[in-house]
């Protein structure tokens, strides 16, 4: 996967467009994949994916992230 086509997936997924992914675009992210984790799930992958714990998901923390999963 290219850095731009990294780029275009993150963006779809920053719904109000701010440059970040929060909880609640996170959990659409996961909705979008299928995903049947629970709430305290989902908040414990958001926080380890938020690897400054700023309380968001910046570009490099979700490619770091989706990169890892290509890989598994």
């Amino acid at each position: 996967m290219t850095n731009n086509e990294l780029s275009q997936l993150f963006n779809s997924f920053d719904g109000d467009h701010n440059g970040v992914i929060d909880f609640d675009e996170f959990c659409e992210l996961l909705d979008a994949l299928d995903s049947q984790m629970e709430a305290e799930s989902r908040r414990i992958g958001f926080d380890i994916i938020d690897a400054d714990h700023n309380g968001t998901i910046e570009f490099s923390e979700f490619s770091a992230w989706w990169l890892s999963l290509i890989h598994i």
